[in-house]
């Protein structure tokens, strides 16, 4: 039927109509475009994926732990179960084991395991050995505890180490697990133009918590307090 036949309060209403879809069809692209841009993703997927301000990207791991158990992050061989103990414990920013221990990945790595809720302070004791390459003979590493910063130490030389500060009652207070996170000012970048999540900084040789009994702390380190300040200050 020709357009001129239609009567002209019909011809108005199907230009309306098609006015009416020519908009939501722009509206619904604009819709789409601004998911594109802004996309309503996890906090912790927008921060490793889309605003990359981290390495790490969070898993909702939660790995098992008894009090005074040293969980070794060295290749043990045909003992699967003490691997799996360890790889439990592994959230993100971590290789698998080797033999001289497991070796972060990125400019951060992260450990979360489950403890039964302590009346006091826990002490910590990491074994860990620097990856270094010359010039760079030195690694820095920070330890933060459930969001808190608790230690910062700086590791040098070949064979491990053990470090040991003290976790205030205070930073694990009705959490459900320990969240221990490991920053790496000083990462070393595989080739210029590898990608930050492939940095390296450490060898993860054990992991230790017991009871704090007023516990020492490595010497070359700064102790922290949960808001993050030097005692004394």
């Amino acid at each position: 039927m020709p357009w001129s036949s239609f009567p002209t309060p019909q011809r108005r209403a199907i230009f309306l109509g098609f006015y009416a879809l020519a908009a939501l069809l722009a509206g619904a692209e604009i819709v789409i475009l601004g998911l594109a841009l802004n996309p309503r993703v996890h906090p912790d997927y927008r921060a490793f994926y889309i605003d990359e301000t981290t390495t790490c990207l969070n898993r909702d791991r939660i790995g098992s732990y008894s009090l005074g158990e040293t969980i070794s992050f060295l290749h043990l061989g045909k003992q699967r179960e003490g691997m799996k103990r360890a790889d439990s414990m592994k959230v993100c920013g971590w290789t698998g084991p080797t033999g001289d221990g497991t070796y972060s990945l990125g400019e951060t790595s992260r450990l979360r395991a489950k403890i039964p809720e302590i009346p006091g302070d826990l002490a910590a004791t990491l074994e860990m050995a620097p990856m270094v390459r010359p010039p760079q003979i030195t690694q820095r590493v920070v330890i933060s505890v459930n969001g808190a910063r608790m230690h910062e130490t700086m590791l040098s030389g070949e064979t491990p180490r053990k470090v040991s500060f003290v976790i205030p009652q205070a930073v694990l207070a009705g959490a459900e697990a320990l969240d221990m996170a490991f920053d790496y000012p000083d990462s070393i970048r595989q080739t210029p133009v590898a990608s930050n999540i492939y940095d390296r900084a450490i060898k993860l040789v054990s992991f230790r918590l017991d009871v704090a009994d007023g516990g020492a702390t490595d010497p070359t380190s700064a102790p922290r307090t949960p808001t993050g300040g030097v005692p004394g200050d």
